[in-house]
């Protein structure tokens, strides 16, 4: 009998072993790379409703549509149709702090700043300029026929 109890805490002691072995072994596998965040841009929180049935919206019906909203965000709104799909960017650049000429502007397709040149695509928020590190802030947008909440 105690030579029994001798071996099933044995056995106990080896299983032990190799969990803590396959947990380290886990924990160094781990990635360590973590979210880099814009240190330009700070999130604003907010809450916008528009109704694509206005006509102060109306540019927005029609795919490649685009529109500034001065309401929300730090600077305002991008506002894009993409595929019948509205997506919605903060209007600050994001490649430099906010000041007076950092607010981007539209035109067509693409959004671009007038402090440094730097032009953003309105379909992607990915940076077309060269020099550009950061992408356009993105906030999240629900669409329920033709009401749209932007929001963060």
């Amino acid at each position: 009998m105690n030579a029994n109890i001798q071996f099933s805490f044995f056995m106990r002691f080896i299983h032990m072993k190799y969990v803590f072995f396959t947990a380290f072994l886990f924990l160094l596998s781990c990635d360590k790379n973590s979210v880099e965040r814009n240190p330009y841009l700070y999130e604003a929180r907010f809450d916008q409703s528009i109704n694509l049935a206005l006509p102060a919206f109306d540019n927005l019906n029609y795919q490649g549509g685009s529109l500034y909203w001065p309401n929300g965000g730090l600077k305002g709104l991008l506002l894009f149709n993409l595929s019948g799909t509205i997506m919605a960017w903060e209007a600050s650049c994001p490649n430099h702090a906010p000041n007076s000429c950092s607010t981007v502007q539209i035109s067509g397709v693409t959004a671009s700043c007038s402090c440094e040149d730097f032009q953003y695509s309105l379909a992607t928020g990915q940076p077309l300029t060269e020099g550009a590190t950061y992408s356009l802030l993105f906030y999240k947008v629900q669409q329920n026929g033709t009401a749209v909440r932007i929001y963060n």
